[in-house]
Parts: structure tokens; sequence; C-alpha cells
């Protein structure tokens, strides 16, 4: 089972009245693995406890999450309080969902920072007290004292757990009682059951630690043998282990954010600087000359992790310092299968599944720029990024470019340069005559690949090279024939591979009907896509009769592709333009 983190999102939200959800990777017996930290708006009359089985019934398919459920209060007052567990997971960078109802950044500078100083000093002050109990079971241990050996080992455990409470805010009181104590940490931290399990083999045993430290205080004595103590002793030294484990971990986490943080501060005062060191003469040569871009979206309201929204705009801001456009504009966007939809084609409906972010910019430039199609990538974000020039978009604005016009009319704006204006208004798009266009392409691609294909299939001794270069012919003018008749562009300069992932800016069909999990499939696949490989390196020349059959395959089934996507286009102008007929006959 794989974890479907937007739609276990989708499950929570619809059940529940959630201000926030956060994913965020935690020490369990020692190893990372995601955790959830849920904060509830509260519900009269129900209790946090209550909650638990919803979740569980919303994770029914997915991986079991170990999680934590919190009312909103409760979880602001943790933050408050400085509970070093409660900052980490609500890093901005762990945020899954956030209600509309607040938007203010709860963690703040200051309160990193005295986390950063001042628990470990806390922290340390409990593990040397703590550490004295533990020698004093040693000494009494050596004296085959088992009973007292036993008694030192439950203050061990209690200290540890006193100096460990505030960071993962919990209130232990008074009690003495580890058994109860531990099950109050159950969700904060779930690692120390796979060392207290408290199954029905250890559950005499380690209610032992408790027993001792009774008798003790009734200044009574119990027999405790020899191998229930050196048991009790492993447990607790792995205990203590776990907890230093868990408390480096957490310190780690906010360090690395907030190096982060000081690493964009210092980006910011550098920039500032540079930009302070130009002359004024120099500014008025250019009344155009750019103060920065006016950021119109910030992905605040995508259903997306926090850390793509972080990395996305991050992407942004280094696409915008190295060219100054004049407006970069997102057409669409994937997620795995996440999607706004296809802007060039209506009735498409949005799908929800996804977890890595796919962006399709277009970039307008004042003139023209030297690029015209570029990948960037920043984390877990990437961008296939088309540059127009603005007097081209005019003209295919005033001409009724179909591409353009969608563009202009359905992108989000992302970044616009502060002196950019632009008044245009793109002419009506004749669809009618596009569709005769279209359709007399679309019809003669797939006639030129039915050819292609009988060649590859009828010819007596087609070498397998020529094979492998007539397969990515047939690869070739199935894209470019798909994006002039889906889309009406084709980014130019562009290799093949990146003009299949680009593809995608209308939907995925043409990556889900290509890419499968076949080893050999995809070994030919490498190969077209790097024809040197066969004109240079002779790579066909090793491929036996199972290799040949295999190319006849897939040249088959890159015809029957693009046939069946080249008729839905056409299908679908059709429908768009007998949609048209009918509102103007209304």
């Amino acid at each position: 089972m794989q974890l479907n983190t937007q739609l276990l999102v989708d499950r929570l939200v619809q059940r529940m009245d959630l201000d926030r959800i956060f994913l965020f990777n935690f020490l369990n017996d020692s190893v990372e693995s995601p955790h959830l930290l849920l904060v509830v708006n509260p519900i009269k009359g129900v209790s946090v406890k209550s909650i638990e089985p919803i979740i569980h019934l919303c994770m029914a398919d997915m991986p079991d999450l170990p999680f934590m459920v919190i009312w909103t209060g409760e979880w602001s007052n943790q933050l408050k309080k400085g509970s070093m567990y409660y900052t980490y997971a609500s890093l901005p960078g762990h945020q899954l969902y956030q209600s509309g109802r607040k938007s203010s950044p709860i963690i703040s500078n200051k309160l990193v920072n005295s986390l950063l100083e001042l628990s470990h000093v806390e922290y340390e002050k409990g593990k040397k007290m703590a550490d004295e109990f533990m020698s004093a079971c040693y000494s009494f241990r050596s004296k085959t004292d088992f009973f007292q050996a036993t008694t030192m080992l439950h203050q061990f455990i209690m200290l540890r757990l006193k100096g460990f409470q505030t960071m993962v805010g919990v209130t232990l009181g008074k009690s003495q009682n580890l058994e109860h104590i531990l099950k109050q940490m159950r969700g904060a931290v779930p690692g120390l059951f796979k060392i207290f399990t408290y199954d029905a083999h250890s559950t005499p045993l380690l209610r032992l630690l408790d027993t001792s430290y009774m008798y003790a205080k009734k200044k009574d004595r119990l027999d405790i043998l020899e191998e229930e103590m050196e048991f009790l002793l492993l447990q607790c030294q792995a205990f203590g282990k776990a907890l230093d484990d868990t408390v480096d971990f957490m310190w780690n986490g906010l360090a690395v954010y907030q190096k982060y943080r000081e690493d964009r501060v210092v980006k910011g005062v550098q920039e500032i600087t540079s930009v302070e060191k130009v002359s004024i003469s120099e500014r008025k040569k250019s009344d155009e000359k750019d103060v920065g871009p006016h950021i119109l979206e910030d992905f605040s309201g995508f259903p997306w992790p926090q850390k793509y929204k972080d990395d996305a705009n991050l992407l942004l801001d280094k696409l915008y310092s190295g060219i100054h456009p004049e407006q970069i504009l997102l057409v669409n966007y994937q997620t795995e299968g996440l999607s706004h939809g296809n802007p060039f084609q209506e009735g498409v409906d949005e799908e929800e599944n996804g977890i890595k972010v796919e962006l399709f910019l277009v970039v307008l430039t004042k003139r023209n720029s030297p690029y015209t199609f570029q990948i960037r990538k920043v984390g877990d974000v990437r961008a296939s990024v088309v540059f127009l020039d603005l007097p081209y978009v005019e003209k295919q604005l005033t001409l009724g470019g179909r591409f353009v016009s969608i563009v202009w009319q359905k992108s989000w704006i992302l970044r616009q340069k502060s002196t950019f204006n632009s008044q245009l208004v793109p002419r009506v798009i004749d669809w009618t005559a596009k569709f005769q266009k279209i359709k007399i392409i679309s019809e003669n691609a797939v006639v030129v690949m039915r050819n292609i294909l009988m060649t590859i299939t009828d010819s007596p001794l087609l070498m397998a090279d020529t094979a492998l270069l007539l397969l990515r012919e047939l690869y070739s003018i199935g894209i470019q024939t798909y994006l002039r008749c889906a889309v009406g562009y084709i980014p130019k300069n562009t290799d093949l591979l990146d003009l299949m992932e680009w593809s995608a800016i209308a939907s995925t069909d043409v990556i889900e009907g290509i890419l499968n999990d076949n080893k050999l499939d995809m070994l030919i696949l490498s190969i077209i896509l790097k024809p040197q490989e066969i004109w240079w390196k002779s790579a066909a020349m090793d491929m036996d009769d199972q290799h040949k059959n295999l190319i006849l395959t897939r040249a088959g089934a890159v015809v029957e592709l693009y046939e069946r996507l080249l008729k839905a286009v056409v299908q679908s102008i059709e429908q768009r333009i007998e949609k048209q007929a009918n509102v103007e006959t209304i």
C-alpha cells in the first residue's frame, strides 16, 4: 500500500473540522518514518479519543501512520510554551493543509532560537540526575541486591521522563506509575512502545519497576531474580538511548530550518545591498528599470504541501532574477495525476492524486529571449518553461492564435514586472476554421505513420538499426502532431523527450501511453531518445530477434496511441463548435 497524501487530506477534511494537518518524519524504533499531527477545532461533547476511529477509517487502504490529535487551542498553547515536539512537527515545510481562517505563521524565529539554545541545557540537567541513579543501579547489581537495583532503574526512567516531558508537551504531574505515564506519551513518542511493549510476555516484568518503587516507599522488600533485573536494565538502557536520539532528531530538524531561514535573510540583505549600490544616475537611464516583480500568486491557495509551495516560489524567484521578464504565467500543473485540468479542452475534470509538482510556465519577454524552452528544477518542483516575446504574443492575439489566446485568458499570473501594462484583448478564436485544419493535419499524420508502420512490418530485410530509427520517427511525428492539434504550439529546438513531457501541459495521456514497467520497452525508448547511439556506436547491432519483435510491437502501439489521441482531439473541438452553435441559437 502507498500513502496518497492528497487523498488522505481530502478524506480527513471532509470528516472533521481541521485547522491544520502536518506530515513529518519522526523516529520510530530508531528508524525515520512519516507521522501525522492533526490540529482539530474543538467540538462540544467530543473528546480527542473519539476522533481516532475516524482517522483509522481514512487510512484503511493506506499505510497505518502514527498520529497525534490535538485541539487547536491546546496546540497553540504548546507552541507558546515551547514544546520542541509540536514546534518541530509544525514547521512550515511539514504542513499539508491549513484552513482559510488563519494565515499568519505561528513558528517565530524567537521561539526556534530559544529552543535551540535552552532545550538541550534543560534536558541535560535531567539526564545528569538520572545517570546518577543508573550508577547506583550498577552498584547494587554488583552487590547482588537486585531489588534496590530495580528501584534505581525506576527512578532513572522517571527522571529521564521528567526532563523529556516539556519537549513533547505532556504534563506528567506527580504520578510515579510508569505504565500510566508511558501510555500518556504513546502518541508523541510511539517508538517507546517498541521498547516498553507491555505485551503478554513483558508486562509482568515491566511492572516490577513500579512494584519495586511501591515496596521501597513502604520500606518493604520484594524478591527479584537476576534475570528479571538484567531484562529491565537492557530495557531502560534502550529507553534512555531512544530519548536521546529523539531529542537530537528534533533539535537537528529545528537547526536545519533555522539555517534555511538565516540563509534566506542573508541572501535578501545581499540583494538589497547590491541594489543600493546602483547609482541614481544609472537608474535614471531607463524609466523601465525593473524594481522587482509584483507577486500576484504565491500558491497559498493551491492543494499542495507547504514544501512544494516553497520550492515553487524559489524556482520562480530564480527564473525571474535571471532574465527579468514582463510576466511569468502558469498554464497548468501536474502532481503525478493531480492536475488543474486541460486548459485546451473543455469538460475535463480535475484529478486528485499526486506527490511532486510539475509546472507548465510561459514567460513573456519584452524582446527576443536567448531561450525558447527550458527545464528548471528546485527541490521537489520541476517546471517546463516556454519563452515568448511580446511582439509574437501581440501578433498571435490579433490573429486569434489558439495557444497564446488560451494562455492569455486562462493562466495564473504568477510574477509581473512593475512597469508592465498591456491592454491587449484577444480576438475570438475561429474554432470552425481551426477544426478543418486540425482534422486535415491529424488525418494526414496518421496516414504517414501507418505507411511507416507498414514498412517496418512488411520489409523482409529490415535491419534493427533502421527499425529503431523508423520507430523514433513514429514517436516524433506522433508527439509533434499531437502538440500541434491539442495545444496549438510546439516549442522550438526541443528534443523528443522534452516534447513528450511538455505534452502534459494538456494531459498526461502521452506519457501514460508510452511509459510502462517493461524493461525491454524502456531500453528501446532510451536508445531512440539518443539516435547518436545508433548512428555512431552501433547500439542496435547486439539486438536479437526478441528485440526486433519488440520494436515491431512498440511501433504498432505508438501508431494506435496517437491515432486514438488525435481522434479524441478532433472530437473535442467538434463538440466545442456544436456547443457554441447551441448557445448562439438560444
